[in-house]
């Protein structure tokens, strides 16, 4: 007798969408068969006719813990995830402390032990003198995080010959290198420039602070050095059109980009409105930058969807923009976002599973994660294409409490969770005695 069967469900398997049912022993799937051919079972799930999907993995989130736990932490942040369809997340090492030594990756690792309801791993960072605990980094971990603007503490990188050697250190070890690639010269020139204007600084002219050219450049500096060393470069948050273009010439098995959702979904048009709420880095683009975005998904150049989960309270979003905390949660929202799409635009369920599932377990070399599979755990999301709700904030689990989509209705809600096989999310109730272990790395 199995474990675990779902039957009545559309699959969406990396060769298409079939008509099938799951066999899931001891939290992997053993079996893909036609209903009829089902077994018998501890636990037989009715799918009710409903597509299934592997479970989200999400390359990019900020857990805020240590450090910030009053903003999110992985109780809360693990449930989000759940809610939204997502069984697998790598947390930023910008925490406080931030994740740039060897000891405090063990300290992360046994903090997080017994809270996150997903399964997780962790980015590790570099600073400007931290390049000895890179030579002694195991492989454990999904990819080393590059800042070379500003951001939490010591983690900018303000020389090029840093990153040079970081890079150097990671191609023999054969780590990838996650990059945020804006240029803080640029930045600091333009704000300042914005500062001295005597200008009203709204949230508009900041963003324009932050300019394409800025990303643009400091992208094309990073690809160079990645090349000339032949370390794997992921670019995180990839924002504009000239990124698209730059990543399009250059791709190939050692350069791979991900985008958010909100650079998809909002954009300048939304700031006046948003205010101070909209502040997030990169800064949101125009509507050119958007269809660009788009555009590499649909050919290949952009390998995935992260969330860029970066939640805030309140108190610290309603302040001028420049005391203002930059970023928003998107864990629940992400997966309703593309849903929805599918059934306006030429986005399709099966590029979602390739977006948010497969291809971050393949660029982040994730074992028996991404895909419906025999022998692959057995995580999945059971979503129901038709549901219509709103973006209700009342209802989202991530301390902050706000989304940027709130009063959004969207067609395409996830039902229910599984982690391993375990249900973890079933359509409003969460299961918090099943918890998530470390992924493993091949």
């Amino acid at each position: 007798m199995a474990d675990l069967v779902i039957r009545n469900s559309h699959l969406v398997l990396p060769e298409g969408v079939v008509d099938a049912g799951l066999v899931v022993d001891d939290g992997r799937i053993t079996d893909i068969i036609k209903d009829s051919g089902l077994p018998q079972a501890d636990t037989i799930v009715d799918a009710g006719g409903n597509y299934v999907l592997p479970g989200l993995i999400d390359p990019h989130v900020h857990m805020r813990e240590p450090g910030a736990v009053s903003k999110e932490g992985w109780v809360t942040g693990s449930k989000a995830a759940v809610a939204g369809g997502f069984t697998t997340v790598f947390d930023m090492p910008n925490t406080q402390p931030p994740t740039s030594s060897i000891e405090e990756l063990a300290k992360k690792r046994e903090l997080v032990k017994d809270k996150s309801l997903v399964d997780y791993g962790f980015h590790f960072a570099v600073t400007q003198d931290n390049l000895d605990e890179l030579r002694n980094l195991s492989g454990d971990i999904a990819s080393v995080k590059f800042y070379v603007c500003s951001t939490v503490g010591s983690l900018i990188i303000e020389n090029d010959a840093v990153i040079y050697e970081a890079f150097k250190i990671l191609a023999g070890k054969g780590l990838l290198a996650t990059i945020h690639a804006e240029n803080q010269v640029m930045i600091d020139y333009w704000m300042n420039k914005l500062k001295d204007s005597g200008e009203e600084i709204t949230p508009l002219l900041y963003a324009r602070t932050r300019g394409n050219i800025c990303a643009a450049d400091s992208l094309n500096s990073l690809i160079y050095l990645s090349k000339s060393v032949g370390v794997k470069l992921h670019v995180a948050h990839l924002s504009t059109r000239e990124e698209v273009q730059l990543v399009r010439k250059f791709k190939d098995e050692k350069l791979s980009a991900e985008v958010s959702p909100h650079h998809l979904y909002l954009g300048l048009d939304d700031v006046n409105s948003m205010g101070s709420y909209s502040k997030v880095n990169p800064p949101l683009r125009s509507k050119a930058d958007r269809n660009a975005l788009w555009e590499g998904l649909f050919d290949g150049t952009i390998d995935m969807i992260a969330s860029d989960h970066a939640p805030h309270l309140r108190e610290s979003k309603e302040k001028d923009i420049f005391a203002a905390s930059a970023g928003f949660p998107e864990l629940e929202t992400t997966l309703p976002l593309l849903l929805n799409d599918t059934h306006n635009t030429r986005l399709t369920i099966e590029l979602i599973a390739k977006l948010a599932s497969e291809n971050p377990a393949r660029v982040f070399r994730i074992k028996n994660k991404g895909r419906i599979e025999k022998g692959y755990d057995a995580d999945l999301v059971i979503v129901d294409m038709n549901r219509e709700k709103k973006v209700l904030e009342d209802e989202l689990y991530t301390k902050c409490g706000w989304s940027p989509y709130a009063g959004r209705k969207l067609r395409g809600w996830p039902l229910k969770t599984f982690v391993r096989g375990r249900l973890v999310y079933d359509d409003g109730i969460i299961y918090e005695e099943n918890k998530g272990l470390e992924v493993s790395y091949y």
